[in-house]
């Protein structure tokens, strides 16, 4: 059989061209005898770690199937100990180069030496996140300072500064309230040579209109609409799904483990949960919803016979600010929810709805801003000069504003949705400083889903903590 020639002058010539690129599949010839069959290194990219976390092992073989040795190019930023293990030490890029030296296989068979391989990668430093949890909302009739504390998980110091100078002022860990509005406050850690800088922004209702903030112990199977919040406004929870069979739009105790509320134990947080089996699901038409409705302090219910009085009057306040959670399932299948705002106004039988849509950027609870420019008049109850938009055909078709990252790319449709409602958003803004706001409800108004965990279709929805309008 003829032998494979490799010149050295060869070898020698790939490898300065290789000193030109970040990566190469060869390059610096090996040491090894100059002639035999050619060999190469197939070297996987071994970047994505980041410092202070574990090493990395680094794999490459070589078609001779002769084994394969590492070095580093670089060991002030990366060190390469015992046959493979990968180490990152400081911030900036790692050179390793793998080797493989030639010599004869486990046949007899030589080989020539392979051509050096190498990768290059950044070094990054290690992410770190920080805590911080300040209070929803501030009452400067009960105090005009707040102590704010903040943790990073690498124990590093957090600074605080406040992003909104004109609502709020910061001195050291202390927040000073300085007018009405929503205080923006930034907490910091600026990072080191091993963690990356990392900042968490929170909001603070400085007087707002308090919705609600916690609920009375309370829950059980089904439909429920006993709740109470801590400021005794009235509560009901709807899950309802139409392979449950429990009645249209009541899902009750017949229902099983299926459809309930809890609060915890706390009081800060209220899911309306909807599991199904999927043994549930026969064929033919499904449907099913998830709905939360809560009324302002003091309030159970609508005046059946005129105007309800009461609930909350907006005068400056901009937006309704809420921290609401839906699971993996609803935001994986792309599931939005439905915000209303009932008003006292009455008319025809009915009361005044303004609307909006909210796209969640992630599962889990996220605290939510959402500007009252954005609702538009939904149900006007046959009020002359208001201007309607469709909630099927408007508010629920604005685009999802976010990708799959929480980015909010496609901002812009979901603003020019918003406009296309511009005249029945003014009648909204003309309603609100006319009327007073009765109830708030979040509405899953599609809740199927086609993901399912261990069998359970799920989607629930949870409110925590404060709702707001500031």
């Amino acid at each position: 059989m003829a032998k494979k020639l490799v010149p050295q002058a060869r070898k020698l010539t790939v490898a300065a061209a290789c000193a030109f690129l970040a990566a190469c599949g060869g390059g610096g010839g090996g040491s090894g005898g100059s002639e035999g069959r050619l060999q190469v290194i197939d070297f996987k990219y071994p970047g994505g770690n980041t410092l202070l976390n574990g090493p990395t092992t680094l794999v490459a073989t070589a078609t001779s199937g002769l084994p394969v040795s590492f070095r580093s190019g670089t060991p002030t930023t990366c060190t390469v100990a015992g046959e493979n293990q990968l180490t990152l030490v400081a911030a900036g890029e790692c050179l390793v180069i793998a080797s493989q030296p030639g010599g004869a296989g486990s046949s007899g068979v030589k080989w020539a030496a392979a051509d050096d391989t190498s990768q290059l990668f950044n070094v990054l430093k290690r992410a770190q996140v920080v805590a911080f949890t300040p209070p929803d909302y501030v009452l400067s009739t009960a105090t005009t300072s707040v102590a704010l504390s903040a943790t990073a998980d690498s124990g590093l110091p957090v600074t605080f500064s406040s992003d909104t100078p004109a609502v709020c002022a910061i001195s050291g860990s202390t927040l000073n309230l300085l007018a009405k509005g929503s205080c923006a406050v930034s907490a910091k850690q600026a990072g080191n040579e091993n963690y990356s800088e990392q900042t968490t922004q929170r909001f603070i209702a400085v007087d707002p209109l308090l919705v609600a903030d916690g609920f009375a112990p309370g829950g059980g199977r089904g439909t429920m609409n006993n709740l109470r919040t801590k400021q005794g406004g009235g509560v009901m929870v709807n899950p309802w799904a139409s392979p449950l069979n429990a009645g249209w739009e009541w899902c009750d105790a017949s229902a099983g483990d299926w459809c309930y509320s809890t609060v915890s134990t706390d009081g800060t947080t209220l899911e309306s949960a909807l599991h199904i089996r999927d043994t549930a699901y026969t064929g033919g038409w499904q449907y099913s919803f998830n709905r939360i409705d809560i009324f302002a302090p003091g309030l159970t219910g609508f005046n059946g016979s005129g105007d309800t009085t009461g609930g909350l009057q907006v005068t400056t306040e901009k937006a309704l600010g809420f921290t609401l959670g839906l699971n993996a399932d609803l935001y994986s299948a792309g599931k939005p929810v439905v915000v209303h705002l009932d008003l006292g106004k009455r008319n025809n039988g009915c009361n005044v709805t303004l609307s909006t849509l909210v796209w969640a950027p992630a599962p889990g609870l996220i605290g939510y801003a959402v500007p009252l420019s954005n609702f538009a008049v939904t149900e006007a109850c046959g009020l002359s000069g208001v201007t309607t938009a469709s909630l099927d055909n408007d508010v629920r078709t604005l685009p999802n504003p976010f990708n799959s990252s929480g980015v909010p790319v496609n901002a812009a449709a979901f603003a020019a949705g918003l406009e296309k409602m511009a005249a029945s958003r003014a009648s909204a803004a003309t309603l609100l400083q006319s009327s007073n706001i009765v109830r708030t409800r979040f509405w899953l108004m599609d809740a199927n889903v086609d993901r399912k965990t261990a069998g359970i279709f799920a989607s629930d929805l949870s409110i925590k903590g404060a709702i707001t309008i500031q």
